[in-house]
């Protein structure tokens, strides 16, 4: 009975640390940031704060720009930031307006994000995974 518990509790342990890693792939997106963006990975609290504004610079001092995908990232953003798309869209325009931020820009295409993420140092991006990734770094999600 015990073997059994504590089995349970292991394989219930590995699933929410995998669950959080994987959380984007099973919204289809992957996370890029041009090449200069000194991190290689992020935590879902990081991604959400660097998301929503909370984080302007990255380590090092590149500021954050953010740019989105015209309506194909939306889900993925919602699971990361907890706003679904209008009510993200409504938050930054309070932080513009208000002048405590930027409004991300949005772009139509996954291969022009990807050449836009490319150009611009301090740049992430969520991306359709299966997108060519061509001049820019793809970041892990940890839990």
């Amino acid at each position: 009975m015990k073997r059994s518990i504590i089995g349970t509790l292991t394989l219930g342990l590995l699933w929410l640390g995998f669950s959080t890693s994987s959380a984007l792939a099973q919204s289809g997106v992957d996370l890029i940031v041009n090449p200069a963006v000194p991190v290689t990975s992020l935590d879902k609290n990081a991604l959400k704060d660097v998301l929503l504004g909370k984080t302007t610079y990255w380590d090092g001092g590149q500021a954050v720009t953010i740019l989105l995908l015209t309506d194909k990232t939306d889900k993925a953003l919602e699971e990361i930031t907890g706003m679904p798309a209008s009510q993200f869209k409504t938050h930054w325009q309070r932080l513009t307006f208000s002048g405590r931020g930027k409004q991300p820009k949005e772009v139509d295409t996954p291969e022009k994000l990807v050449a836009a993420v490319a150009e611009g140092k301090g740049t992430v991006a969520l991306v359709p995974s299966g997108t060519e990734l061509k001049g820019v770094k793809k970041l892990d999600i940890k839990p």
